[in-house]
This record gives structure tokens, sequence and C-alpha cells, in this order.
């Protein structure tokens, strides 16, 4: 199937293989996480995700040959520090391959980035790739409304996704997205669009995840406040009306009862202190500057934290993550991403309420940060880190 782009100015010519690639990427990596994690299960090596992590490395270094001043006056001032961070611990990384591949996860991110700033030249060259992008959602929003007609609500929803956190973080993204492009819809496909963001808001109770639901609540607070103040009133209701429902309350009063349920048994985020409190522990006196390398976390995990039934453990804290494996300084580099992002947001956005969007977006990422697996979740961070940079893009 042939891929129509839009007309990009020189000195990007249009169409190039690039541009397709980047287009085809987008449209399908969404609905690919299942059948990628078979194939690499029965490989039994890094299989074909890293094959399409290397293609979208591959398409931004083309495209910053082509045009390499986005990448030198925007990109890299935010992103170097990071990944450099990130590639001095793989020297002292336990586990160099793993620690190698995170950083190239890494990269891929900033890719993504920096994708728009290639690719956007003009208002109609935005659209065209956040619509791109919202149809990316097609496959799995229509998984996921099969998985719940067949059990019935009983599961959680994860849809092509390997876990369901990483659905509700994706579903979260569009729910934004969404908000972002009916601004520019004709009547009929606002409707539409409204629609659909009643279907995605459903889909993302039945994923069951606390964290996304609380980065829901942040995202129609932040835009309620800042451009429509219609949204606190619904970011008002929708607690109440969640809490009527079994599951969610279960969720919630989960949380809310301590750290011990009836049985006895850890609840979640109880678990997950305890895990943060054993890593931070452990760590010596020598290694709070530089830390312990890529993936460390995970590789050290069995020594400070032993339990039955499993191997390793993975941080589900992004700031404790870099704090152990990259130190101060790793940490303080992701802080200066984001500080150099958010103003940026802010001050290129095509208009008022699209730049409170991309700024509520990256709020409720640094929000589900503190409890989730954020850096390794591949695909949600290749939409969210292309959303938030073809709103950092000034147009032309």
């Amino acid at each position: 199937m042939a891929i129509s782009l839009p007309a990009i100015a020189s000195p990007v010519r249009q169409p190039t293989w690039a541009m397709r690639l980047c287009a085809l990427l987008l449209l399908v990596r969404a609905g690919s996480d299942t059948a990628l994690e078979a194939l690499r299960d029965q490989s039994g090596g890094m299989g074909p995700g890293a094959v399409l992590n290397g293609l979208m490395l591959l398409a931004a270094l083309r495209l910053a040959l082509l045009r390499p001043h986005p990448l030198a006056a925007v990109v890299l001032p935010m992103w170097a520090p990071f990944l450099l961070a990130g590639l001095a611990s793989v020297a002292v990384a336990p586990d160099t391959g793993g620690a190698l591949r995170l950083l190239l996860v890494q990269a891929s991110y900033c890719a993504a980035f920096a994708l728009p700033f290639w690719l956007i030249r003009h208002q109609a060259d935005r659209l065209y790739w956040l619509r791109l992008m919202l149809c990316s959602s097609l496959l799995p929003v229509g998984w996921a409304l099969a998985e719940l007609a067949s059990s019935g609500g009983q599961t959680r929803l994860q849809a092509t996704f390997i876990h369901p956190n990483i659905f509700a973080f994706y579903l979260l993204l569009m729910v934004a997205l969404v908000l972002y492009l009916q601004r520019a819809a004709p009547g009929r496909a606002r409707w539409l669009l409204w629609l659909y963001i009643l279907v995605l808001l459903a889909l993302l109770v039945f994923t069951r995840t606390r964290s996304a639901w609380a980065g829901c609540l942040l995202l129609f607070l932040i835009y309620g406040l800042l451009a429509e103040r219609h949204f606190l009133l619904y970011a008002v209701l929708a607690p109440g009306l969640l809490l009527l429902g079994d599951d969610v309350r279960n969720r919630l009063l989960d949380i809310a009862a301590g750290a011990y349920d009836d049985e006895g048994q850890l609840n979640s985020y109880a678990w997950r202190q305890l895990l943060w409190r054993a890593g931070l522990r452990w760590m010596d006196g020598l290694h709070w500057l530089h830390g312990y390398g890529l993936e460390s976390f995970r590789f050290y995990s069995p020594q400070f934290y032993p339990m039955p039934g499993q191997d390793s453990w993975d941080p589900h804290n992004v700031y404790i993550q870099l704090y152990f494996e990259t130190g101060v300084i790793g940490l303080a580099a992701y802080a200066w991403l984001f500080w150099r992002l958010l103003p940026r947001l802010l001050a290129v956005a095509s208009n008022w309420r699209a730049a409170v969007i991309a700024l509520a977006v990256a709020m409720a990422y640094l929000l589900t940060s503190w409890s989730d697996n954020m850096l390794y979740y591949l695909s949600f961070n290749w939409y969210f880190w292309f959303f938030l940079g073809s709103a950092c893009v000034r147009e032309d």
C-alpha cells in the first residue's frame, strides 16, 4: 500500500525513502508488540523488534544528513547529556550487552523526538503526521474491544501490547492527541473524535492501570485550568463516576486500605516501595555519582531483593532506576532534558491550547514515571516523543 506524504519544502525533497519509512513505522508499531515479542522468544536473540529500532535510527540519521540544523540547534542540546550519561554508564554495567540494547532504545526515543523537526514545516504537515499517529490506534482499539467483549471485562485489557500498563499509557496519549486534533477538525469529524475519546477512556478504565488513571486526571486538570475550564468539571466528576464500578473501586481501595490486604499480601505500591528502599540501601557510597551502569538494577536485584518465584526485578520507578544505574549525573541529565523541553512547548506551539495539551502530556509522563518502567516501553515512547517533538517544531 502506497503511503501518500505531504509536500515539504527543500532542502528535504519529498518523498524520500526515509519519510516513507517513518510513516510506515508510525502506522504499524503500536499494533506489532505481541507479534514481535513472540518472534523474539522463538529466535532467542534480540529479534525483529531490534530491526525496527535500527530502522528508526537509520531514518533519523538519513534525514539529519539532509538537514542537520535542527539536530544541532534543538535536539542535541536537550538529549546529548542524557545519552552521554547512558553511554558512560555502559562501561561499568555488569551486563554490557543489555546496557547497549537499552542505550540504543533510548537513542531511538531521541530519534522519534527529532523526526518532526525534519518532517514538519507547515501546519498541514503537522496535521498529516499526527493523524497518521492516530490511525495507528485503530488496530489496538479494535483488538481491545474484541478482548473486552470476549472477557466480559473480567481481565485487564492489553490489546496488541505485551502488558496492560503499556496499553493504558498509549490510550492516555491517544486521548491527548484527539484533543489536539479536534480543534482543527470540521464539524462532523469533530463529533466523531469526541466519540472516539469516550471509547478510549472506557478502554483506559478496563486496563485497570491506576497510574494511567492519575495521568489522565492530571491531563484534564491542566487542560481545564489553562485552556478550557469545562474540563475541570470532567476532572471532578470522573472519579466519582468511576467509583460506581466495583473493579475501579477495588483497585483504588487496594491502595487506600494500607500496605497489606485481607489475605496479608502486599499491595503493588507497597511492594514497589519495599523494592526501592532495598535497592537504595544496597548502594554503596562510591556509586551515588555515576551509578552501577544501565540495566544494573535488574541485574543486582536478586542480591538486594531476593524473593521466591522470580530471578530479577524491574525498578518500576524511572527516577530510582536512573539514580541506581547512572547516578546523580544521569538523573540530572534527565531533569535537564525536561527542563529544556517544557519551556519550548509553550514557546513555539502553533496555538495556546496545543501548547497546554503537550505540556499536560509531558507532566502526566513525569507523574506515571514514579511508579512504572516507562523507559522500557519502546513502542509507547516512540509515539510519546514523536508527539512532543511535533509540538516543539516552529513552523516556517
